[in-house]
């Protein structure tokens, strides 16, 4: 009888403590500025557990059998959850707003149907410890996924977890034995008492660090999916334990290959669970729909879509495939149709769907003609919707959910159309239409490049055809200025023998080089074919002679080392004459034009000089070698000096100016010999 009296004074003594620490806890939260929904929740909690306290410090009722006892147990327990709700979701300013949330009023709802069917004992005492065991099993899931996620305030929070992860640890062990052996231990009971009281000086420290007690804390899906799957298993692991036991109580010894048999099929039962990816599957779709305020992950969909996006090879003919698998990809779609819309919509990429329906084309005709210049997405699968409501007498063949229009700055630019399977199809709401459009500019700005570098890659291709035609105007300009020549000499020179054979070789000439420029164009003969071996000297004499008679003053070679290399010869010849044309044009009659070709280590110099006008080295570095700007008016095409550039840097080697106004100018080049 003393020892009764003795652990009876305990627990009162222990009980009574916690009731006036939880007092004074609710005392100190009621300090705290702000007021948002945990630092509510952990006052509600606090005043439940000076509740709880009070009950068994002044009565004896049998623990989780009365009523009292079991309301007050379970109350704290959803208070605890709910707590932990609110801190691992956005915090919402309003308490109602929070309690509005289908995972808080279904566990509330849950927790309440429990506690009545244990009070109208409709469940046996140990399966009753055994369903409050499973309680503090999530509860320790809900505290082990905030530690994880804290991130950079997990010192902030450390205290209130450690206090509350070793309150419900202790809960733990103390239902964990009470389901096996069908009571409560009495020592355990008291020490319940304290051990909340011990605790309770972590919670204040809490307090005290987290002034605010404004708890963001960030908590991505697949943490709550491995979270789910590690809470399921603890859960199963409990209920295989509980069964066996159970076995062995009600049914005697058993044998060890029965024992065994059962622990391996249990584990491998576990196993083809927690693998399976369809269980997976469904369970991550359950999380996002009734854990999650936002249906998706927005951060990891956005870097998902960035990637796959810079992967696309614009090069390639699938670009619009790929863009449309961004767009399936980005809400875990598997069927669509990208549409270019030009008075017609016409299909650029298909996904595991046919081509558009009759029924299909007859709608989108009906959207583009009342939502032409809107933003609107249609769910065609909403009969609510005012556009869909106004199809329903037709009976429509489609392949379609939602329509996405895709606008460029003068309309529409196209649709994309995208659909499921049913079990995947995703409710058009306010979330789901501002992500949709997210991702439609997102996509939308790469089409918009990809038909733009097109366009500039066809403008770059009449570009080159057009300074191609320049280079073709240059020769033939010249070859006919070559001819002209030759036409006025002959009235003077026709009886002339040499001159009718030196004619011929400048008609033949002519031919030649038309039928070198014709191949050129057709890209039927290689640079590589057209090398031959020559004598610079010969050719620059030949050239003067031939090409350089028609205009004063006259070019005159100084040739100081005989010199041979192996190129284009017809196109040095012109890279040469165009150089030399615009000295002489550059220069009086009365002036000088000279070439000096030498030889120094293994490189031709050949330096064309005259004493002409001269320029200055802005007009050399800005204009001189730059295409189609020519001083020539429109005599010149303003390719010549580029033309030498480009031939002499092809070959390795280099040409350099120097020039004065009034002064003349002397172009050097310099190329490898081989």
């Amino acid at each position: 009888m003393q020892e009764f009296w003795g652990q009876l004074a305990l627990d009162t003594i222990g009980f009574a403590l916690a009731a006036t620490g939880y007092l004074f806890f609710f005392t100190l939260l009621l300090t705290v500025k702000a007021r948002n929904v945990p630092r509510t929740l952990l006052m509600g909690y606090a005043l439940a557990t000076m509740g709880w306290a009070l009950l068994y410090a002044f009565t004896t009722p049998p623990p989780y059998q009365s009523t009292g006892s079991l309301w007050l147990e379970n109350s704290r327990l959803l208070l605890l959850i709910l707590f932990l709700y609110a801190a691992l979701h956005n915090n919402q300013p309003q308490l109602s707003r929070f309690l509005q949330r289908k995972i808080v009023w279904l566990s509330g709802i849950l927790l309440v149907s429990w506690t009545m069917l244990a009070q109208l004992q409709w469940v046996p005492l140990h399966l009753l410890l055994s369903g409050q065991l499973l309680l503090c099993i999530f509860v320790l899931a809900l505290l082990e996924a905030l530690y994880r996620r804290a991130g950079e305030a997990r010192w902030q929070y450390k205290p209130l977890i450690f206090a509350l992860s070793v309150s419900v640890l202790f809960d733990f062990v103390l239902l964990a034995e009470g389901s096996l052996f069908q009571r409560i231990d009495a020592q355990l009971w008291s020490a319940r008492s304290y051990v909340q009281l011990l605790m309770l000086p972590m919670l204040v420290i809490a307090v005290r660090r987290i002034k605010a007690w404004n708890i963001r804390v960030y908590i991505s899906r697949d943490i709550v999916m491995q979270s789910s799957l590690v809470l399921a298993a603890g859960v199963y692991l409990c209920m295989l334990a509980l069964a066996g036991f159970y076995i062995r109580f009600s049914g005697g010894a058993w044998s060890e290959l029965l024992q065994a048999t059962f622990v391996v099929l249990g584990f491998a039962l576990l196993a083809a669970l927690v693998l399976s990816d369809s269980i997976r599957r469904k369970l991550k779709v359950f999380i996002e729909k009734h854990f999650f305020e936002n249906t998706f992950d927005y951060r990891v969909k956005w870097l998902e879509l960035t990637h796959r996006l810079r992967q696309i090879d614009v090069n390639k003919d699938n670009v619009h495939q790929e863009a449309l698998a961004s767009w399936l990809q980005a809400i875990g779609y598997t069927k669509g149709i990208l549409l270019r819309y030009q008075q017609q919509p016409k299909a650029l990429a298909r996904i595991n769907r046919p081509e558009l329906t009759a029924d299909e084309q007859a709608i989108l005709q009906r959207y583009i003609q009342d939502h032409q210049h809107n933003h609107w997405i249609i769910d065609l699968k909403q009969s609510k919707d005012p556009f869909v409501s106004s199809l329903q007498p037709v009976k429509a063949v489609i392949y379609t959910q939602l329509i996405i229009p895709i606008h460029a700055k003068d309309g529409l630019w196209g649709l994309c159309l995208l659909d499921a399977e049913p079990q995947l199809q995703l409710k058009l709401n306010w979330e789901l239409k501002d992500y949709l459009i997210a991702v439609t500019e997102q996509i939308a700005s790469y089409l918009f490049l990809l038909e733009a570098n097109t366009k500039l890659m066809e403008n770059a291709q009449f570009a080159a055809f057009s300074r191609m035609s320049a280079f073709v105007v240059h020769d033939v300009k010249n070859i006919t200025a070559q001819l002209g020549l030759l036409l006025r000499n002959a009235e003077r020179h026709k009886d002339n023998p040499e001159f009718i054979d030196d004619a011929f070789d400048t008609i033949a000439s002519s031919k030649r080089r038309m039928d070198k420029m014709l191949a050129q164009l057709m890209n039927k003969e290689r640079s590589e074919e057209n090398q031959s071996r020559f004598d610079v000297g010969d050719l620059i004499t030949q050239l003067i002679h031939s090409r350089c008679q028609g205009q004063l003053p006259l070019p005159v070679l100084r040739q100081h080392e005989q010199v041979a290399l192996s190129l284009d010869k017809e196109r040095f010849a012109n890279v040469l004459f165009h150089l030399i044309d615009n000295a002489q044009y550059a220069t009086a009659e009365d002036g000088d034009v000279w070439l000096e070709l030498n030889k120094e280590a293994d490189q031709l110099v050949l330096q064309i000089s005259d004493t002409g006008c001269g320029m200055s080295a802005d007009f050399i570095q800005q204009r001189l070698f730059k295409p189609f700007d020519s001083t020539k008016g429109n005599a010149g095409m303003g390719i010549g000096a580029y033309d030498a550039l480009v031939f002499v840097e092809q070959l390795g080697g280099t040409l350099s100016v120097k020039s004065k106004p009034n002064f003349g100018t002397t172009f050097t080049m310099r190329l490898p010999l081989n």
